[in-house]
C-alpha cells in the first residue's frame, strides 16, 4: 500500500520536501539575520564599556554563522532534492 501510494505521489512529495527545506532554510537565514544584528549591538555596547567583555559578541557571532550555515545547508538540499 505505500508503495503505490510513492509511486503515485512521487512527484509531489519530492515538491514538498522542496518546500519544507526552502521554508526551514528561511527560517535559519531569518534568525542569522537577527543574530547579526545582536553582534552589532554587542559589538556597541563593548566599544562603550569594555566591562561588558568580548564573549557576547563571540557567543553571538557564533550563534549567526551556525545559523547562516543551516540555512545554506538547507537550501544546498532542497537544490539537490530537484535533481
Amino acid at each position: 500500500m505505500a508503495g503505490r501510494f510513492i509511486t503515485a505521489f512521487k512527484d509531489t512529495l519530492r515538491v514538498l520536501r522542496t518546500f519544507v527545506h526552502e521554508v526551514i532554510g528561511g527560517f535559519f537565514l531569518a534568525l542569522a539575520i537577527i543574530g547579526g544584528t545582536s553582534v552589532v549591538q554587542e559589538l556597541r555596547r563593548y566599544t562603550a564599556d569594555a566591562e561588558t567583555g568580548i564573549w557576547r559578541i563571540g557567543l553571538a557571532g557564533i550563534f549567526s554563522l551556525a545559523m547562516l550555515a543551516f540555512g545554506l545547508h538547507s537550501f544546498w538540499k532542497a537544490r539537490k532534492i530537484q535533481k
